[in-house]
């Protein structure tokens, strides 16, 4: 699908057909905003090469993720005229802390930007910002139309990570009530993974942000780069809630192994006090047991008797032993 936004000085902020594209001039006064999402392969490299002449590498990069199923590197390449830029963002799943991402690239100019993304209709971009679409937006160029866009996508990150302070909450709950299991182990390990992905992705993030603030590209103004520097604070925010999170996780996980190496101590504990007590036993059994006729006790009525006394006593004196010395 192909929403095509213009305006200009005559009819201010509205939507014109895709066939608007055959007759636009790349030099005129008129800012447009082309948003392509779910757009067959073909379409989306029409308008981009044929209508605006981008380079082949950058619609490649543009259209991949349209047929197929990976999520593209964050990057930026200025091309002078324009900027390519590929940046990641976030969808909630459900109600759990998971997420799916999805690419935006987007082709910025001094009078255009084009946004090309893989997210459902329902949940795009475009229809986040529809309340921003007027002639207020327009006029500070498709710069600051760019910085609303991104900005809304990182804003989304906020829900995801108060999801994961919940289900961090919950595992840590989980933790140190009763013994932890498999299930703990799993829950933790989920969670470490979907933060070392999180914090991959806007560590990346930054980098791009980054090079929008410093100013070096004249299709980014000195008074809108004040704004990137806003979304670029939120993002640092995110990246160091995340990095914060997974250090959390980490030491969970730690609290974890100790949990059952202890429990384990505790289990080897006991067994060994079992074999150890079990030792002088056996030995007296063993002796007694032996198969000559001149054993003492042998033939005798309490012969028996004295040699379960005997186990008894020397059972009994070595727990009492092991009680005096704190080892049980």
């Amino acid at each position: 699908m192909i929403n095509i936004t213009k305006y200009g000085s005559e009819k201010g902020v509205h939507s014109v057909p895709v066939d608007y594209l055959k007759s636009w001039d790349y030099n005129c006064d008129e800012i447009i905003w082309i948003d392509i999402y779910d757009e067959s392969k073909e379409n989306s490299v029409r308008i981009l090469k044929d209508i605006f002449g981008f380079h082949p590498l950058a619609i490649e990069d543009a259209v991949k993720h349209f047929t197929e199923e990976t999520v593209h590197h964050p990057k930026i390449d200025d091309f002078d005229s324009y900027l390519f830029i590929v940046f990641n963002g976030l969808m909630e799943i459900g109600k759990t802390f998971k997420y799916k991402i999805f690419s935006l690239s987007c082709f910025l100019g001094s009078n255009f930007l084009i946004t090309l993304h893989n997210e459902k209709p329902d949940n795009s971009v475009h229809k986040s910002l529809n309340s921003y679409l007027n002639e207020k937006t327009f006029r500070k160029g498709p710069d600051y139309i760019l910085n609303l866009i991104l900005d809304e996508i990182v804003d989304r990150y906020y829900p995801i990570l108060d999801k994961f302070e919940t289900e961090i909450d919950s595992v840590e709950s989980e933790l140190f009530k009763g013994t932890p299991g498999n299930r703990t182990l799993l829950r933790i390990l989920n969670l470490k993974k979907e933060l070392i992905k999180l914090r991959r992705i806007s560590s990346y993030q930054k980098e791009i942000l980054f090079k929008l603030t410093r100013g070096d590209s004249d299709l980014i103004s000195m008074e809108e780069s004040v704004y990137y520097r806003n979304v670029y604070d939120h993002l640092v925010r995110v990246a160091d809630t995340t990095e914060s999170y997974r250090d959390y996780v980490s030491g969970m996980l730690d609290s974890y192994l100790s949990i059952v190496n202890n429990k384990m101590n505790e289990v080897m504990k006991f067994l060994t006090i079992i074999a150890t007590i079990m030792l002088p036993l056996t030995l007296i059994t063993g002796i007694f047991g032996m198969n000559f006729d001149s054993i003492p006790f042998l033939k005798s009525d309490i012969g028996f008797w004295i040699s379960m006394g005997l186990m008894v006593v020397i059972a009994g004196s070595m727990l009492f032993w092991f009680k005096y010395k704190k080892w049980i």
